[in-house]
C-alpha cells in the first residue's frame, strides 16, 4: 500500500513553483549589506547604528551565501552562518536556509553562540503563518492534513529534529502556490496534494506530504 501511495505521489510531482526575490509578509526587514548594527553588552540589547554611532558592526558578504560582521576598522568580529537575519524585540535573530530553523544569536566576548527558537517563539514571530513542526507528520506515510479554509494559507515548516534540508524544494501537480528563497514558507492559494523533497532522482529519502483540504 506504501509502495502504490510513493508511485502516485511522485506522478503528481513536478517543478512548477515560483521563487520570489525576497521575503513577503513579514514585518521584519533583513539586515542589508552595509547596514551597521550595535551590541550593548551590559543590557544584551541590538539595534540599528545611528549617524553618529562609532561603536558599529558593519555587515559585508562573506563566504558562500552567508554575511561578515566587521568592527570600523574593518577587523573581522564574527558571522551568524545565516541568510536571513534581523532585529526583533532588541533580539538579533537570524534564519538558516540550510537547518530551516530559526536562531537567536547570543554574543559574549566577541564569540557568538545560537539558541534555537521554540515552536512558540516563532509563531509569535509569524502570527499570520501556520506553524507545522515536522514531528508531526506521519511516521508511516510521512503526510499530514491541514484545512486551507477561505483565506490564503500561509505554512512555515518548524524543523524540530536534527536533520538538514539543503536542496530541498515544494512540488506539487494538483495545487497552487508559491515558495519563496528563505526554506519552509509556503503560500498556499488552491488546495490539494504538496511534497517537501530533494529531486525524484536523489538518494535522500526524507520526504513530506502535505495534504491541504
Amino acid at each position: 500500500m506504501k509502495k502504490i501511495f510513493l508511485y502516485i505521489l511522485i506522478m503528481f510531482c513536478t517543478n512548477t513553483f515560483v521563487c520570489a526575490e525576497n521575503f513577503p509578509d513579514i514585518k521584519y526587514k533583513n539586515i542589508k549589506v552595509k547596514d551597521k548594527i550595535t551590541y550593548d553588552s551590559e543590557t544584551n540589547v541590538w539595534s540599528k547604528a545611528g549617524k553618529n554611532n562609532k561603536n558599529y558592526f558593519v555587515k559585508t558578504n562573506g563566504f558562500g551565501d552567508f554575511y561578515d560582521y566587521l568592527d570600523p576598522e574593518q577587523n573581522f568580529v564574527f558571522s551568524t552562518q545565516c541568510e536571513y537575519e534581523f532585529i526583533y524585540n532588541k533580539t538579533l535573530i537570524g534564519y538558516s536556509n540550510k537547518d530551516m530553523k530559526f536562531y537567536e544569536i547570543l554574543f559574549d566576548n566577541d564569540t557568538v553562540a545560537k539558541r534555537d527558537l521554540s515552536k512558540e517563539e516563532v509563531e509569535e514571530i509569524l502570527p499570520d503563518y501556520t506553524v507545522i513542526s515536522i514531528s508531526d507528520f506521519s511516521t508511516n506515510t510521512n503526510s499530514l492534513k491541514i484545512k486551507k479554509g477561505d483565506k490564503v494559507l500561509k505554512i512555515f515548516l518548524y524543523n524540530d529534529t536534527f536533520n538538514e534540508y539543503e536542496m530541498y524544494n515544494f512540488r506539487s501537480g494538483n495545487t497552487k502556490f508559491e515558495q519563496y528563497d528563505l526554506r519552509g514558507f509556503i503560500k498556499v492559494y488552491k488546495p490539494g496534494m504538496i511534497q517537501f523533497s530533494k529531486s525524484d532522482d536523489s538518494e535522500d529519502k526524507n520526504w513530506y506530504v502535505i495534504l491541504v483540504r
